[in-house]
């Protein structure tokens, strides 16, 4: 299995990896296997195929995810790209291979780490599992967010780094019918009460995942906190913070603002509860 890692990564920092392939003909079908000690969003030519929120795996285990890509890839240049966030720190940060058949019946194969290049995302992955996200670094949403050429310039992209001696580790094989992160639904908070800079939202009932917080009229560079998630503002109509990666558990939203702030600059705050669900198997 080739390994791929960022070598201007540290043990925290979130990584875009991507990677442009030529077909020379109209597949007819086709897989992308992704492995990762971390958690990773893949896209194919902009499409997030991710069967979940994020892959989740066991920490200190290697998740192998399958993706059915054929319906997504055309004749001429695709592009690849997974977005990496951290688990525990280590060189298995990527792997990937694509399978499948062209429409004139040949098979395909490609596995090789040739061709990645890597760039450090906006964002990192804290050990007390928290997150830190720079809105200044974003695009128009996620979706946009690093996969096209013109996202940085070409320069600033660096060829991933293959990595060898590695130690032995387990690799689970995710199946459908293993537990993935999904989104259940979308809470507005019950109270609501303030105590200096900081503002507490009650949504009434325990809350699994991530809350978001929207805002208007902040400046580029103001930091808020979320429940241990820091986010940098990005300035201009409308700010976003909310987490990516990482969940936390609970009820109450407790937002720090910067000052010479105040509520009148939050325009929503919303749990979103996330679960583990099991697809069920097909008999």
């Amino acid at each position: 299995m080739r390994w791929m890692y960022s070598p201007q990564a540290d043990e925290t920092q979130q990584v875009w990896f991507k990677r442009s392939i030529h077909m020379g003909e109209p597949t007819a079908s086709a897989v992308l296997s992704i492995g990762s000690e971390g958690r990773c969003i893949v896209y194919v030519n902009g499409f997030n195929v991710s069967t979940e929120l994020f892959s989740s795996n066991p920490r200190g285990a290697i998740g192998i995810h399958d993706y059915n890509v054929g319906h997504l890839l055309t004749k001429g240049t695709n592009t690849i790209a997974v977005w990496y966030s951290p688990v525990s720190y280590g060189r298995r940060q990527l792997y990937a291979v694509l399978t499948g058949e062209w429409q004139s019946g040949r098979q395909y194969y490609i596995a090789d780490s040739e061709g990645w290049l890597c760039h450090a995302a906006n964002a990192r992955t804290l050990p007390d599992g928290n997150e830190e996200i720079d809105g200044r670094a974003y695009l128009a949403d996620w979706k946009d967010y690093n996969w096209q050429e013109e996202s940085f310039l070409f320069s600033e992209w660096q060829p991933a780094v293959e990595a060898t001696d590695l130690e032995p580790a387990v690799i689970t094989f995710c199946r459908d019918d293993a537990p993935r992160y999904t989104m259940q639904h979308v809470l507005r908070r019950s109270t609501f009460s303030q105590q200096g800079r900081t503002l507490t939202y009650d949504f009434g009932e325990p809350v699994d995942g991530w809350i978001r917080v929207t805002m208007r009229g902040m400046k580029k560079g103001e930091v808020i906190e979320v429940n241990g998630l820091r986010y940098i503002c990005r300035g201009g109509t409308d700010d976003q913070a909310c987490r990516r990666f990482t969940t936390s558990s609970s009820g109450i939203a407790r937002i720090t603002l910067p000052a010479g702030r105040s509520q009148s600059n939050i325009t929503r705050v919303e749990a979103i509860k996330i679960i583990k669900t099991i697809k069920p198997q097909k008999y």
